[in-house]
C-alpha cells in the first residue's frame, strides 16, 4: 500500500465518497488521431495537472481551501496560518508562474467520464461535419489494478461537483488533523518533527482531494479522474515527456495497458454513421482489439 493509500485510508468516508468500489465503464474522450495513436501504442497520457486546459480548474480548489480555513472558527493558528500560506503561495505561482521544480511533488491526472454517450464532451473533439470524436471504453477495476500491479499507484474517484459537498469534505479534514495537531502539543512525548509530519500530511491530503474538485458549471461532464503522484528530479520518479499543447509545454506521464482492460469503442453522433463504424471495425482489427463491441452514439444530429 502507498503513502497515499495510506492517508486516505484515514478518511475512509471521502475515500468512499470519491469511489465506492463498485465496478463499471469509464469512458476516455478524445480526437480521432489521437484515439488511433492510444490504441497502436497502447498507452494513455496523463498531464501534469497545474497544466490543464484552464488554470482557474485547480485554483477553484485552492482558493476554497483558503477561504475555509479563514471563515472556520477554532483551528490552531501554528498549523493552520501555515497551511494557508502554502496554498495561497501555489495559486500564486499558478496566476504569477515559477521557475523551481526540482525535488517536488506533481500530480499527473487523466480523465473519463462515467457517461458513454454526453453530448458536451462529445462537441470537445469533433469538428463540425468533418468528423466527430470517440472514447475508449475501460474496464475501471481491470484498469486501476492494473495500474498498482505495475506501481504507478493511482488515486481515483469522481469528480465531485456540488460546493456544500465539497465545503463538507474541507471542514471534515480540517477537523480531523486540527485534532491530531491539538492531541501531538499535549503529548510530552511530541517533538518538533511530529509537528511538521502532521503539517505535510494536511497539505497531502488537501492536495489530493482538492484535484477531485471542480467548478459546478461543469457537472454535466460526469468526469471520473485518475491520478498519478511524481517527485519529478529524485531517484526512483517516472520519467516524463512533454508535449506542447495550445502553446503550452505540458509535462505528461505515459501508461501502457492491457487490451483486457478496454471494453468498447464509442463513435460521436455523425451523419455517416455506417461507414465511421466499418472503419471503426477496421482498425481496431489492425491493432489487435477485434473482440472489443463498437457503439454508434444515440444523439440525434440537428445543423
Amino acid at each position: 500500500m502507498s503513502y497515499y493509500d495510506n492517508l486516505l485510508e484515514k478518511i475512509p468516508k471521502i475515500k468512499k465518497i470519491l469511489d465506492n468500489d463498485t465496478n463499471y465503464t469509464i469512458y476516455h474522450y478524445t480526437k480521432p488521431e489521437k484515439l488511433l495513436n492510444i490504441l497502436s501504442c497502447g498507452a494513455i497520457r496523463f498531464s501534469n495537472a497545474l497544466y490543464l486546459n484552464d488554470k482557474e480548474e485547480i485554483a477553484y480548489s485552492y482558493r476554497l481551501i483558503v477561504h475555509l480555513i479563514n471563515e472556520f472558527d477554532g483551528l490552531n493558528p501554528d498549523l493552520f496560518d501555515k497551511i494557508k500560506n502554502h496554498f495561497t503561495n501555489k495559486y500564486k505561482h499558478i496566476v504569477d508562474g515559477e521557475d523551481d521544480f526540482e525535488n517536488k511533488l506533481e500530480y499527473f491526472t487523466t480523465s473519463f467520464s462515467t457517461d458513454s454517450d454526453n453530448l458536451t464532451l462529445w462537441n470537445n473533439y469533433a469538428k463540425g461535419k468533418s468528423y466527430t470524436g470517440y472514447n475508449i471504453g475501460f474496464d475501471k477495476k481491470k484498469l486501476i489494478n492494473e495500474m498498482t500491479d505495475n506501481d504507478y499507484l493511482p488515486i481515483y474517484g469522481s469528480v465531485i461537483y456540488d460546493k456544500q459537498k465539497q465545503i463538507k469534505i474541507i471542514h471534515a479534514i480540517f477537523k480531523k488533523w486540527n485534532m491530531l495537531f491539538e492531541r501531538a502539543l499535549n503529548c510530552k512525548k511530541t517533538n518538533e518533527v511530529k509537528l511538521f509530519n502532521i503539517l505535510l500530511e494536511l497539505i497531502d491530503v488537501l492536495s489530493i482531494v482538492s484535484i477531485f474538485f471542480k467548478n459546478p458549471q461543469f457537472k454535466n461532464e460526469r468526469e471520473y479522474r485518475i491520478v498519478i503522484v511524481n517527485a519529478f528530479g529524485t531517484e526512483g520518479s517516472k520519467p516524463t515527456g512533454v508535449v506542447e499543447k495550445n502553446g503550452l509545454f505540458v509535462p505528461y506521464l505515459e501508461y501502457k495497458f492491457s487490451k483486457d482492460a478496454v471494453s468498447s469503442i464509442n463513435i460521436g453522433p455523425t451523419f455517416d454513421e455506417n461507414i465511421f463504424y466499418t472503419s471503426t471495425n477496421r482498425m481496431l482489427l489492425n491493432y489487435g482489439y477485434q473482440d472489443k463491441e463498437v457503439y454508434r452514439s444515440k444523439i440525434p444530429l440537428r445543423y
